[in-house]
């Protein structure tokens, strides 16, 4: 199996055609993306599950005093803006992240057709995204994780903006995608998976440079990263995203009256600075203290917790809501969609097997953003969730676009490709109750808890 290289400039008039069917379907995609999001957004009371927390400390910088919480600021400005537009109300709370949710699917779509310049990939892969129940339940809440994989997949698509152009239109277009990736940084720290994975991606540039050159060419679009000087490197992947970061915090500080009071003029850079160590330093504890991290031998400090190695099969999901109306059930689960996910998966297999036999710039740039994301998570102590896998399961939907077009290429495997599509889309549906915290009976609830009846050990759904 062979990935789809990036495109390369074509006849302008068909260029033209091929863009206004990318907009056109991508427009259909976003409106669907907000009818989900929008209908019945303040249904469900506030708050459920994390909404304690991130709208709260939205308002905090209203009553001037910032938070000092788990995560940079950048998110709850999102939310506050809201807030000032719409007032302190479940719409208010959680317009912002709705919004945001829309356009990830047309985000991971203009990716996938960036990529691939494939007009069939770009729409299976915002279909696949769209279809999925965890990013539509965190786009109906006042959360903050679709914020963080907004950021990172726009920085991801200004990189192969900038690695098309030339002069100083590439080095403004990529000084861009390090504002974006220091972004996603600033809504929480694992948003550094995508500057990871621009690192690795330059990399591994770099080192087929100078161990094969002669399979450069077979990189496409990534191969221009050989391209790039030094101070390129240094100025658009080093200063812009430090320098989003700490900018990032100057209304947070301004706004910390119990950390930051100079006296003077002379001590507003030093306290400044010290102000913002501390933040971090503070941050740093609060991912290492033991309401995160359970001590040797203990309970999970959260019933939800999960082991990294579940996420891909999706062995475990999080009940964030749950009320009992008479005899009927009002569940929200972050759960994902199971026939999606499952399938991605073997997607991501598929595509490590294809890229270890030859060289596509496709497939490396999908397994090296899924891998960015996902395996630095092995390593990490505290407790775990699954919207922790978000930014990481973007790519193993274009992943599972890439194989899908694939099979639709040959008339014996189509209909095997077709049938997955189908199931993906009767499952979302099937699912949508319980992500829209819909009132359904109790056997109805348990019909969707696949894991009841599969009985396989460390799977559990509710």
């Amino acid at each position: 199996m062979t990935s789809q290289t990036a495109l390369e400039p074509s006849q302008p008039a068909l260029q033209e055609e091929r863009d206004r069917r990318v907009l056109y379907s991508a427009l259909g995609i976003f409106a669907i993306a907000l009818l989900f999001r929008f209908w019945l957004l303040g249904y469900v009371t506030f708050p459920v599950f994390d909404e304690v927390y991130f709208p709260t400390y939205a308002e905090e910088y209203l009553q001037g005093k910032a938070p000092w919480e788990g995560h940079p600021p950048l998110a709850k400005y999102f939310i506050l803006l809201a807030i000032l537009l719409l007032g302190k109300n479940v719409i208010g709370y959680r317009i912002a992240s709705a919004i945001t949710g829309a356009i990830i699917p047309v985000l991971v779509m203009g990716l996938a057709y960036r990529l691939t310049g494939r007009l069939r990939v770009a729409v299976l892969a915002g279909f696949f995204t769209l279809a999925d129940g965890l990013f539509l339940v965190e786009s109906r809440l006042g959360l903050i994780n679709v914020f963080l994989v907004a950021c990172g997949l726009v920085a991801q698509i200004l990189l192969l903006v900038g690695l098309e152009r030339q002069g100083q239109t590439r080095t403004l277009i990529l000084c861009l995608s390090g504002l974006m990736l220091g972004a996603s940084a600033s809504v929480k720290w694992n948003g550094l998976g995508f500057f990871l994975m621009t690192a690795l991606l330059a990399g591994l540039v770099w080192i087929i440079a100078l161990l094969r050159p002669e399979s450069l060419p077979r990189l496409g679009l990534l191969a221009r990263f050989t391209e790039l000087r030094w101070w390129q490197y240094l100025l658009c992947f080093g200063v812009m995203p430090i320098g989003f970061y700490g900018l990032v915090w100057v209304p947070h500080i301004l706004e910390s009256p119990d950390y930051f009071a100079p006296q003077s003029v002379a001590e507003v850079l030093p306290q400044f600075w010290k102000t913002l160590v501390n933040a971090q330093i503070h941050m740093i504890w609060w991912h290492n203290s033991t309401e995160v991290i359970p001590k040797a031998g203990a309970e999970p400090v959260h019933p939800y917790c999960s082991a990294v190695l579940s996420w891909p099969v999706l062995a475990r999901g999080i009940t964030y809501y749950f009320q009992l109306q008479g005899e009927q059930y009002q569940v929200i689960n972050a759960l994902g969609n199971p026939i999606l996910w499952w399938l991605s998966t073997l997607a991501i297999g598929a595509l490590s097997i294809a890229g270890l036999r030859q060289i596509q710039p496709a497939t490396a740039f999908v397994l090296i953003g899924y891998a960015a994301n996902y395996l630095p998570w092995l390593i990490v102590k505290r407790c775990l969730f699954l919207y922790h896998y978000m930014s990481a399961a973007v790519f193993s939907f274009i992943a599972l676009a890439l194989v899908s077009d694939w099979l639709l290429r040959y008339p014996r495997w189509r209909y095997l490709a077709l049938t997955g599509i189908g199931a993906i889309g009767l499952c979302y549906l099937y699912f949508l109750p319980i992500w829209l915290g819909l009132p359904i009976s109790s056997a109805q609830f348990y019909q969707r808890m696949w894991t009841q009846w599969l009985h396989i050990p460390g799977f559990d759904w509710i």
